[in-house]
């Protein structure tokens, strides 16, 4: 009988440090979406991380039969409809096409029938720049207080950069040290290409009913995979889906024990001789224009992962900080959004 890693409350427990580091950078969260229009080239308010939007692309999803589970189970049934968004990890929309390579594709599955969905928020680069969880709020609410500062006029903004750099180079204070600039490394290798031709990472675990699993996206594309750091994503993802369908495996790699497989190490990768990754179901996106997308609706879609269904939340230290944050930014933009924009 197969081995499984079971999900525990335990994998999630934070300490009271870091739940009081957690509560400040939740308000400053707040605070930099309410003066992120000012700091976009589209004058919205937008997320606090992956801002930019290369565009939205919707399908449907097709279970497999497999030896993990019956993921339409989950939903409650088959009839199952797919969103997705591709984006860029920047805090702020900017007009610049030369960004790094380092990508996000969050997916929205949905019962068609009844209101059951999952939303995963997935990365070309499955790692994290550290396991302490205070070490990356300190980053992330120094670099919230930039942002703020930037923000409002007339304010110097460049009196936060110190303290802001400080927070990140604590992370070189550490000893996993070694295998963080390994990581470091990884993200330095990676080529440019058509955003929907990576494969797509949860950082971190998410359920599996009562287990615990990782995820990956795997496009099956036909094409030639064209390198070169002057493409632009949006036209290419536009004009791809005028002529063509494209198909994904949707894959998990189980969880079987804490030492192959640890939940909160999220500088390491899980061996696929320990754990093979299995596909569960497909995602079809048929031909289409996505442009038709390119509204304040689609902008104010919530891909939280703490909406999922209990059998496909996030699991671990660094993903629970991720809920306060993902819930008081949409809350915050999406209220602001209606406001400012009725339709």
């Amino acid at each position: 009988m197969k081995s499984y890693l079971y999900y525990n409350p335990a994998y999630d427990h934070l300490t009271p440090e870091e739940e009081a580091l957690l509560a400040e950078d939740a308000d400053l969260v707040e605070k930099a979406v309410r003066v992120s229009d000012q700091l976009n080239a589209k004058k919205i308010f937008t997320r606090n991380a992956h801002a930019t939007s290369f565009g939205f692309v919707r399908g449907r999803f097709i279970a497999e039969e497999n030896l993990a589970g019956d993921f339409a189970e989950l939903f409650g049934g088959e009839n199952l409809g797919v969103i997705m968004r591709y984006s860029h990890p920047n805090f702020i929309v900017n007009k610049c096409t030369g960004e790094y390579p380092l990508y996000g594709c969050s997916v929205k599955i949905y019962n068609k029938n009844q209101p059951v969905s999952a939303k995963f928020p997935l990365v070309n680069l499955p790692v994290f720049i550290t396991n302490s969880v205070s070490k990356f709020l300190k980053i992330h609410i120094n670099a919230n207080r930039f942002l703020i500062a930037k923000g409002k006029p007339f304010y110097p903004s460049f009196l936060k950069i110190p303290a802001m750099l400080l927070s990140g180079l604590s992370i070189f204070a550490d000893r996993q040290i070694f295998r963080i600039l390994r990581n470091m490394v990884k993200a330095l290798d990676i080529e440019k290409q058509f955003i929907a031709t990576y494969d797509y990472h949860s950082v971190g675990c998410f359920r599996f009913g009562d287990r615990v699993m990782k995820i990956r996206l795997k496009p099956n594309y036909k094409k030639k995979i064209v390198k070169d750091s002057g493409l632009n994503q949006t036209e290419l993802l536009q004009n791809y889906f005028l002529a063509d369908e494209l198909t994904l495996d949707f894959q998990v790699q189980m969880g079987i024990n804490e030492k192959k497989t640890p939940v909160n190490d999220l500088l390491k990768l899980w061996k696929e001789k320990d754990s093979k990754f299995i596909t569960v179901g497909k995602i079809i996106l048929p031909q289409q224009d996505i442009t038709s997308y390119k509204t304040i609706a689609y902008e104010n879609l919530s891909f939280n992962p703490f909406e999922n269904l209990d059998g496909l939340k996030p699991v671990g230290r660094i993903q629970k900080i991720r809920q306060q944050i993902y819930n008081r930014s949409v809350a915050t933009r999406q209220a602001l959004n209606k406001k400012n924009n009725p339709f």
